[in-house]
């Protein structure tokens, strides 16, 4: 089974509910630990991980947190990598 398959699998069999609710923006969301916990037992299975890091950046006038994670199939030392940029609302 090839890492884009693996990564399919882990997709359509994956569910985390959202289980933690903030009252100040009135939503309810899962949060990291949660995901990572939900996956480990898929990951097991299918030989594989996943590797996360973040890290600052200031970009224009405001601050972001760069999130990269990384799959990385043991079986024949692939990897697939994904990022994104999250910041604070403008205003408050």
């Amino acid at each position: 089974m090839s890492a884009i398959e693996k990564l399919m699998r882990i997709q359509t069999e994956l569910s985390v509910p959202k289980t933690h609710f903030n009252s100040f923006g009135n939503f309810a969301y899962r949060n990291c630990e949660d995901i990572l916990e939900a996956v480990k037992p898929l990951l097991k299975e299918l030989k594989a991980v996943v590797l996360l890091s973040d890290e600052i950046k200031y970009i224009g006038e405001r601050y972001y947190v760069s999130a990269t994670a990384t799959f990385v199939d043991l079986e024949d030392n692939s990897s697939k990598s994904v990022t994104a940029l999250a910041r604070e609302d403008q205003s408050k």
